[in-house]
């Protein structure tokens, strides 16, 4: 591991530097010792910090590269099988140099200047050792995703497997995925301790999709406008609003969306028959305002006699937001500064 990540740092110098490890030579409390050559012989020393994703929170391994850095004197490089990017945020605002056996790297030093960067994979490689979840796209990685985003902590495998409605199965496969790219912190007994949830979505987004992983996507104009749809939609059974329209009820009262709504997205378990029904005409996806599909999780969908219109569970509408057309980004990053910057500030605080 540690011979892969120094090589991944070795291919992106220049022919007149090299890179040199004395591992276990310079002292016994540093994992290895590693010098950065230069032309003549100008020579940068980092003290190397050794963990395998996911065996130790990041907040203690921010702690304990604090204290390797403040014992040694010297700029700490940490080398790891695979550093997600929740971890590779954290060791950056830190001023923490890392590398991985996948190619992310980040080599910074103040005298002589020097920045090398490099990237990597784009998730946790899967290995014969594990029986991780490395794809966030089934109706399980869903569920529990969405009871992630919103559990209180700490909560241990059993009680996110009730509150998400899967197995302890899923959830230890799942839980072994983020804890190695640094997106949850977990304890010694297994229990879930910290969620970075802004991390937690985007790393979701890289696998799931509104168009991709719900079934009978379709695209509509609706003629008489979107405000009149919605209205309607309040008549119909087994829907649910997401995207912006579900932002605006999501938002707080004191909050106006950052962009008009220029697209009505809508989950439907029978979405030909919403079709019909709202009088809906089918146009390209360029051109649409109105966007139906049946949802990958029927769980979403409220009951027929349901009052009210339902709206899809927060973290899945800030997921559709994230890969919905059009500038549905920029409200998505307004929901999460609204609920997740309290939320993680909150548990800081426990902390």
């Amino acid at each position: 591991m540690v011979s892969d990540a120094l090589e991944r740092i070795a291919e992106l110098l220049p022919a007149s530097w090299r890179l040199d490890e004395r591992p276990g030579k310079h002292d016994r409390r540093f994992d290895a010792f590693v010098e950065l050559v230069g032309p003549n012989e100008t020579r940068v020393p980092f003290v190397a910090e050794v963990r395998r994703s996911g065996t130790v929170s990041t907040s203690l391994l921010i702690s304990a590269l604090r204290e390797l850095n403040r014992v040694s004197g010297l700029p700490v490089l940490h080398l790891s099988d695979y550093i997600g990017p929740a971890l590779r945020d954290a060791l950056t605002s830190e001023g923490f140099s890392f590398a991985d056996a996948t190619g992310w790297v980040r080599l910074t030093s103040a005298e002589p200047l020097v920045l090398l960067t490099g990237q990597g994979a784009a998730r946790s490689p899967r290995t014969p050792r594990t029986s991780a979840v490395t794809r966030l796209n089934g109706i399980a990685g869903n569920r529990i995703i969405r009871a992630l985003a919103t559990a209180d902590l700490p909560v241990g495998v059993r009680g996110l497997a009730g509150l998400a409605g899967v197995s302890p199965g899923s959830v230890s496969k799942l839980l072994i995925t983020l804890a190695s790219e640094g997106i949850i912190d977990r304890g010694e007994n297994g229990t879930v301790d910290a969620v970075r949830r802004r991390a937690l979505l985007r790393r979701w987004t890289s696998d799931y999709s509104f168009a991709t992983a719900n079934s009978s996507v379709g695209y509509f104009i609706a003629p008489r406008g979107l405000d009149r749809t919605l209205a309607r939609l309040a008549d119909q059974d087994d829907v649910a609003i997401t995207g912006s329209a579900a932002a605006r009820r999501l938002l707080p009262e004191s909050l106006t969306s950052v962009v008009p709504m220029r697209l009505l997205a809508i989950y439907a378990a029978r979405p030909a028959e919403l079709v019909s029904a709202l009088g809906l005409i089918e146009a390209d996806p360029t051109t649409a305002n109105v966007v139906i599909a049946r949802p990958l999780d029927p769980e979403i969908l409220a009951p027929p006699d349901e009052d009210d219109l339902a709206t899809a569970p927060l973290p899945l509408v800030m997921a559709d937001l994230l890969t919905l057309a059009g500038r549905s980004d920029a409200e998505a990053e307004q929901l999460m500064d609204a609920f997740l910057t309290a939320d993680e500030k909150h548990a800081e605080e426990r902390r």
